[in-house]
């Protein structure tokens, strides 16, 4: 928790010192954006499934913003959940003898919707600091490939308050930044020979944070 707490604060003087810098450097009252498109590839390494500190699924997503009025925009996210290309637990599980493959196969999907206020005096939406509830609903599978009763299933549901960032260059360029707090309920289905003790269903205090790179126009 003390990590979670200390990684939050830098992603928050990140935002600080971001707007600050943009604000004073690449400003401009003539620019109009409407939309933007926006991807995270890191989260491929790992998320929103992880056995303690092991991630065994990774997410592979895309976002799109729109803006609804000088202040505020809607964006609503999409992901599909498959093996983590830090840690590929379809790879490493696959054996081959003859012409029999066992191992595991994972896959699912995460949809998201966030709604933001733009907050920057000098900075209209989809620019500058924002407020924003957000709601995300994940699940995915993990499945036996040679015994497709064993399974695992799970459920992520996340309701957070963030605050974030959204800087965009001259060029279109758009990076995201944002920390928050919220609350995240998982839940688990076991069957086969997989042990139930080792996913159980919990609720917890989340303290989000992340960043999107992408596109506006």
């Amino acid at each position: 928790m003390k990590k979670t707490i200390l990684i939050s604060l830098v992603v928050m003087c990140l935002l600080i010192g971001t707007g600050q810098i943009y604000s004073q450097e690449t400003s401009s009252p003539t620019r109009e954006y409407k939309f933007t498109v926006k991807t995270n590839p890191l989260a491929a390494l790992g998320g929103p499934f992880w056995v303690i500190v092991i991630p065994v699924t990774g997410e592979y997503k895309a976002y799109f913003e729109t803006k609804v009025s000088n202040k505020t925009a809607f964006q609503i996210g999409a992901s599909y959940i498959g093996p983590s290309v830090l840690l590929n637990l379809d790879e490493i599980t696959k054996e081959e003898d003859g012409e029999e493959i066992t191992g595991v196969k994972t896959s699912g999907y995460r949809i998201q919707g966030t709604f933001k206020f733009f907050i920057s005096r000098d900075l209209n939406a989809p620019e500058g600091f924002y407020l924003a509830p957000n709601i995300s609903y994940a699940t995915a599978s993990i499945k036996n490939k040679a015994h497709p009763d064993d399974k695992i299933s799970g459920t992520k549901v996340n309701i957070n308050g963030l605050i974030g960032y959204q800087m965009i260059t001259s060029g279109g360029f758009t990076l995201d930044v944002f920390t928050g707090l919220g609350f995240v309920s998982r839940k688990y289905e076991v069957t086969g020979d997989f042990d139930p003790e080792d996913f159980k269903t919990k609720s917890t205090i989340s303290v989000p944070f992340g960043l999107a790179f992408g596109y506006a126009f």
